[in-house]
């Protein structure tokens, strides 16, 4: 009953011009209203008189009365409902786009609109010229096919609708649905079969494809309703509202076709990030995806805003005041924000690196728009804030080419020289020898007299990049140290004391180690 009533209000609304006065002759040319609404108000049933609704087009030459009649049956076919209320009564109109005395009846149709024509409004010249092309476009085999259907039976009138719309409307349905099956049908078995033969297309990829498909037979199906609907001769309030809800319907399934041609590109980026050695991108590619997901579906709902007349600018203007007030509210959330941009510009990390900063370390597992994952060598997750982490001296110790492998040997004071001398050339052999050791960038130096030895030096760089190998390395090496010391019979030093004691007498002092 709620669907009844709604319905027979839309009628009201439809047939409410008719419940206005009629417009004097002396006052059709004052206003864009006056024009505009004495066109209309003598087309209506009740009212009919074209040579009245003539009046509203300039003289020059044609039949107005044909070409009023025309115009109604495109603005029907259209569906463009006019709201008088939004309608300008005032003479000295200017349009603020164009800064010019006209006035547009739809935004989507720039052919048709009313100007001032020296002192008075009318159609403007251009609209009344191309009345006759914009009713073949809209009505191609002419629009009196309802005349076949003048049988009482079909003319026999439910809820405002006769048989005849009824029986159209659900045959439309029937054809479009049909046409969807024939092209979802030849879609799938032809295109798919080919790409996959000739590109060899994944699963990822094919079902987006499949879908395309589908959703352009959904397409081809909504242009076969909206190009026979006007044949129908809906009433005006309800083919308005069905064509706009059709209309919506295609921009709808133009952006989700977009999302699904979006989806197959990204799949073949996604591939390409997968070759490159930088993992830092396959972190940025999920980011990326939902940019461009959000970018079309954005760009579809102000088009589809647009054509529902709403103000899209003042839209736009509050929302980016809304958005410049809640930045300011959330200064170091729109700090992480650009905080990650410059960490995805200048890549100081990818994922795995280890890095250390401000007397912290671990390994970087994920990189998000707000914040840095890492992992400690506690194996606990510390996360950063890419604001604060973007403004860190980063030292990126997953960058390093080689493992440096310092160490300070120390042997007693009681070691001959010459022995010293054997065992730095041995430490040398030894790091020859060993298969990681970069050979051309070590030292082994006698270094330093200490308080309690004599330091041996050994600098060098282990090539690996992982952390066992490196403490394996070390191991080996320091072990063979050991050895060698004890073949050449020299022993390391550990820190002690001499303290002498003074005695009385001519006896020498005594030393206690």
């Amino acid at each position: 009953m709620c669907i009844i009533r709604i319905y027979f209000i839309f009628l009201l609304s439809f047939f409410s011009i008719s419940a206005h006065a009629q417009i004097d002759t002396s006052q059709v040319h004052t206003s864009p209203y006056s024009v505009i609404y004495n066109h209309l108000y003598y087309l209506q049933n009740e009212t009919y008189d074209p040579g009245r609704a003539a009046l509203s087009f300039p003289d020059i030459g044609l039949d107005n009365k044909k070409i009023a009649i025309k115009l109604k049956g495109y603005l029907d076919g259209k569906g463009y409902y006019i709201d008088f209320n939004r309608v300008p009564k005032s003479p000295d109109f200017i349009d603020s786009t164009t800064s010019e005395s006209i006035f547009f009846l739809s935004k989507m149709d720039p052919q048709v609109y009313v100007e001032k024509i020296g002192n008075a409004w009318f159609y403007s010249i251009t609209t009344t010229e191309q009345t006759e092309v914009l009713f073949k476009m809209v009505y191609p085999w002419g629009s009196d096919i309802i005349s076949y259907f003048s049988d009482p039976v079909w003319t026999y009138s439910i809820l405002g609708l006769t048989l005849f719309q009824y029986f159209g409307f659900f045959f439309l349905l029937l054809c479009a649905w049909i046409i969807y099956r024939i092209f979802k049908l030849i879609s799938q078995k032809i295109l798919t079969s080919w790409l996959k033969r000739y590109f060899g297309l994944p699963f990822s990829v094919e079902q987006p494809i499949l879908k395309s498909t589908r959703i352009i037979g959904l397409l081809i199906s909504i242009r076969f309703i909206l190009f026979f609907l006007p044949l129908l001769r809906l009433p005006i309030l309800f083919g308005s509202g069905l064509i706009k809800v059709f209309i919506i319907a295609s921009i709808a399934l133009v952006v989700y076709l977009l999302i699904q041609i979006a989806s197959v590109v990204l799949h073949y980026i996604e591939d390409f990030t997968k070759r490159t050695e930088s993992a830092m991108d396959d972190q940025l590619l999920p980011i990326l995806s939902r940019f461009v997901y959000g970018v079309i579906w954005a760009l579809g709902g102000i088009y589809i805003l647009n054509f529902l007349d709403v103000n899209v600018t003042a839209l736009l203007a509050g929302i980016s005041i809304g958005g410049l007030a809640l930045a300011l509210a959330a200064q170091d959330t729109v700090k992480n924000f650009f905080g990650s941009l410059m960490i995805f510009l200048d890549r100081p990390f990818q994922i795995g690196d280890w890095i250390s900063f401000e007397g912290s370390e671990g390994v970087v597992e994920e990189v998000g728009l707000r914040s840095t994952r890492i992992r400690s060598f506690a194996n606990s997750l510390f996360y950063v804030p890419n604001g604060m982490l973007a403004n860190q001296i980063i030292d990126n110790i997953g960058l390093r080419r080689y493992r440096r492998f310092r160490i300070v040997l120390g042997i007693t004071y009681s070691t001959p020289p010459d022995k010293i001398e054997q065992f730095v050339n041995g430490i040398r052999g030894l790091l020859l020898e060993h298969p990681l050791i970069v050979n051309d960038n070590f030292e082994v130096h006698l270094n330093d007299l200490a308080a309690s030895s004599i330091n041996i030096l050994v600098y060098s760089f282990i090539d690996t990049q992982q952390w066992n190998i490196e403490l394996k390395t070390k191991h080996e090496l320091i072990l063979s140290f050991l050895h060698l010391a004890k073949s050449l019979g020299i022993s390391y030093a550990f820190p002690s004391q001499s303290i002498y004691l003074e005695s009385s007498g001519d006896d020498p002092p005594s030393r206690v180690s």
